[in-house]
């Protein structure tokens, strides 16, 4: 056999192995695919893991791998096969996203935003980068104006995300903005019924409003849903207050203390101006 003959044979032979592998790769994958739509991460890992393996450039499954470790929250395992995807598909959006989250989730803060910056000029429709950065300006920023505004454009994009109006609607309490609260969080309430900060925050809005009747009915059921709530039990008090109740109030002072709340004396204080 001539040498030339023998190297194609050999050619031949590592492609159609290079081949079976990448179908292997392919199969795992899609079976991996599958059990995490079925919401059965921890029974897909393994199947993604075994499809790079079988073909170490495969950006998807290195996508997918990282997605099931950020949704157990093991993001320090998530992080680097998630970067990994990034540079074997540098414009993966979805990968830079979900390595975004991690680092977000770890307190890498500034390297967050900047991955979600980076995510908006890939793709500037996808609505959960907005939700996610808007989450990062709220909490970690304490920016509540930057947060509103991707948190509107997160709607815009007729964003599935169940707490999207309770997050806008929380953002313009914050911003002393009562009236334009109301709304969102009347839909977040009647979307997620058994959600109590939904009803508490619809029930502070209503109180800052002078509405205290109304404010009264939605933050009984917040304290039905979930008792003990702090916030719920304080804003309840001032109602009666407000409502010149004063055996009420001090019934929520009471409560308060009990919980050893900070809001236990900024009630109590209350009570004192009552006639």
């Amino acid at each position: 056999m001539c040498r030339k003959l023998f190297i194609l044979i050999v050619a031949l032979v590592s492609f159609i192995a290079a081949s079976a592998q990448a179908d292997k790769a392919e199969e795992n994958y899609q079976a991996g695919r599958q059990l995490r739509r079925d919401g059965k991460c921890t029974e897909a890992i393994p199947l993604f893991k075994k499809a790079i393996e079988q073909k170490p450039t495969f950006a998807a499954a290195h996508y997918e791998l990282g997605w099931c470790y950020n949704e157990l929250g093991q993001y320090n395992i998530a992080l680097p096969i998630l970067q990994q995807a990034v540079k074997l598909e540098p414009t993966g959006f979805r990968s830079l996203y979900e390595a975004g989250f991690a680092k977000y989730k770890l307190g890498r803060v500034e390297e967050a935003l900047v991955d979600f910056n980076q995510v908006i000029k890939l793709n500037a429709n996808y609505e959960k980068v907005y939700i996610a950065r808007g989450d990062l300006y709220k909490d970690a920023k304490k920016n509540t104006a930057a947060a509103l505004a991707d948190f509107l454009k997160a709607l815009s994009l007729d964003s599935t995300e169940k707490k999207i109006h309770y997050r806008i609607g929380w953002c313009y309490n914050d911003l002393g903005k009562f009236s334009d609260a109301v709304p969102y969080l009347q839909k977040a309430s009647s979307f997620e019924e058994q959600n109590y900060l939904s009803y508490s925050e619809l029930g502070f809005s209503l109180f800052s409003l002078n509405r205290f009747d109304e404010a009264m009915g939605h933050l009984n059921k917040a304290n039905t849903l979930k008792p003990g709530f702090e916030t719920t039990i304080y804003y309840i008090g001032l109602c009666h207050v407000k409502q010149n109740k004063k055996q009420d109030a001090v019934q929520k002072y009471n409560e308060l203390v009990q919980l050893n709340s900070n809001y236990a004396a900024l009630l109590l204080n209350e009570i004192k101006l009552m006639k």
